[in-house]
Parts: C-alpha cells; structure tokens; sequence
C-alpha cells in the first residue's frame, strides 16, 4: 500500500513540475509579445510626431520671398 502512495506523490509532484515548466514558458513568451508591441507602439508614435512636426512646419512657412527675409531678420527661421 504505502508503494502505491509514494507512486502517487511521484506523479503528482511530476504533474505539478511540468505545470510549472508550462507556465514559466508561457509567461516568457507573451513577456516577449508585449516587450515587441511596446518597441512597435514607440516606434509608430515617433513617426507620427515626426510627421506631424513636417506639417506644422509647411503650414508656418512664409508664402514669399519678404516674408523669408523677414523672419531671417527677427531670428525665428
């Protein structure tokens, strides 16, 4: 009888090691997804503000040739 017990308390702490083995994994790989879907967000909100400097800057750029020099001369080209 007690060869039967210690049968069982084998494959139940073997069941519970492979559950932890399972689960580290899983862990470590949606750690993985999310640690490469935060790089992706950075990396689109850098493009997007770089893009939306580009278009304030053509929107505030002056329309002629005086209001270049103009803005040379005040020091806020």
């Amino acid at each position: 009888m007690s060869t039967y017990v210690i049968i069982g308390g084998g494959v139940i702490i073997l069941a519970f090691v492979a559950w932890l083995i399972w689960f580290s994994y899983r862990a470590g790989k949606n750690n993985a997804s999310v640690t490469t879907a935060q790089a992706a967000t950075d990396s689109a909100t850098a493009i997007t503000e770089k893009a939306e400097a580009m278009a304030q800057a053509q929107a505030d750029k002056p329309a002629t040739e005086d209001g270049v020099l103009d803005r040379l001369d005040k020091g806020t080209a």
